[in-house]
């Protein structure tokens, strides 16, 4: 009986203790846990490195520094004043690429979108006329290739090996008819495959008029320097529709009369407008970048690309890379930052920034003993 007595009692002790305020309840244990098991905290993320400081001294950035814009014709057998050898070419582009150099557009240049990586510097490709030889293909049977000797054959084979080179290039061609091939097997759809492969490829289609006159000395009417320049647009309409001819290499470099001269930045033919917000140059040294208080997109220089001589003159190619050495543009990495050393300031036309950020700097030169 006393043992019975005690359960009792034990039992109200319980009871009692539950009904106290304030008494901590234990809550039941999770059926899908073990009651004994405690769960880890968790470890804080760690905080992201920061981010290194920029090398100033390594890279030595000029975002102000000129700009080559290389000049070619045909590429193919022998060297001559308007010729490049293939093997000439491709080591051109070693050279190029030895000397830190990396292919951007045209367009890239123009609208202030350099993006290469930090201490390399930008050049522009442009091939004048819209020979076969830049855009040559082969046909071996059933099988279409393109010429591993022409323009576009060097540079895709380059960037295979150099993938950080691009294969960015403006071919100023004449229009209906570009890089036509005279086989019998050349068709309209080859010619179609060849513009939509150098969208694809970054590279661009630029015009050089409609006939390559000489806009000064053959043009003798308002109306006919509109079609040479307005045709192309008019044509390409058909062959790429929405894409836009956005520069003009002038055929021998020759501009229209005075009066007609707002007509070769734009102007219309037969319902259709054209716009060239790059007018090229035949000679002869770099050009100045976006934000240069001298850059001048409507009368953008060129260099030869060529040591062969054409009268007195001679060695194109050496001279402007001599010259570069020290006054080429070198890129910081970023597009969306202009670097500028505090020496070049004057030379910076602020309006031209837009949404850039510019960044200056200067360098401690060390003092010997």
């Amino acid at each position: 009986m006393k043992k019975y007595k005690s359960l009792i009692f034990l039992v109200v002790i319980l009871f009692v203790a539950a009904c106290v305020p304030g008494t901590p309840s234990i809550p039941d244990p999770d059926p899908g846990k073990d009651p004994g098991l405690v769960e880890p905290i968790p470890d804080p993320e760690p905080e992201p490195e920061p981010e290194p400081d920029f090398d100033f001294a390594l890279y030595k950035p000029n975002e102000l520094g000129e700009i080559p814009i290389w000049m070619y014709h045909n590429i193919r057998e022998p060297e001559s004043i308007w010729v490049r050898t293939p093997d000439n070419f491709r080591a051109d582009l070693q050279r190029f690429y030895d000397l830190g150099y990396r292919l951007v557009s045209l367009t890239d240049v123009i609208t202030n979108n350099i993006d290469i990586s930090a201490g390399t510097s930008p050049l522009v490709l442009t091939f004048d006329d819209g020979n076969a030889n830049n855009f040559n293909l082969l046909k071996n049977g059933e099988e279409t290739t393109v010429d591993p000797d022409c323009t576009v054959g060097i540079i895709m084979d380059f960037a295979d090996s150099h993938p950080d080179m691009g294969t960015a290039a403006t071919f100023f061609v004449q229009l209906p008819h570009p890089f036509s091939q005279s086989a019998s097997w050349y068709t309209a759809e080859h010619r179609q495959w060849k513009l939509e492969k150098l969208q694809e490829w970054g590279m661009e289609i630029g015009n050089h008029t409609l006939g390559h006159k000489h806009l000064k000395k053959d043009i003798k009417s308002l109306d006919d320097l509109q079609e040479q320049l307005g045709k192309p647009q008019y044509l390409l309409e058909d062959l790429l529709p929405g894409y836009k001819l956005n520069s003009l290499a002038l055929p021998f470099g020759g501009r229209p009369k005075a009066e007609w001269a707002d007509y070769v930045h734009q102007g219309q033919f037969q319902g259709t407008t054209y716009q060239h917000d790059a007018i090229l140059l035949v000679g002869s040294a770099p050009a100045k970048p976006f934000n240069h208080t001298n850059y001048s997109p409507l009368a953008m220089p060129r260099i030869r690309a060529s040591n062969y001589p054409d009268g007195d003159a001679k060695d194109f190619l050496d001279k402007a890379l001599a010259r570069l050495e020290n006054t080429r543009y070198i890129s910081d990495g970023d597009p969306d930052i202009i670097t500028v050393p505090e020496s070049n300031l004057d030379k910076l036309n602020k309006d031209s920034l837009e949404k850039k950020t510019l960044r200056t700097y200067t360098l401690e030169e060390s003092i010997g003993p």
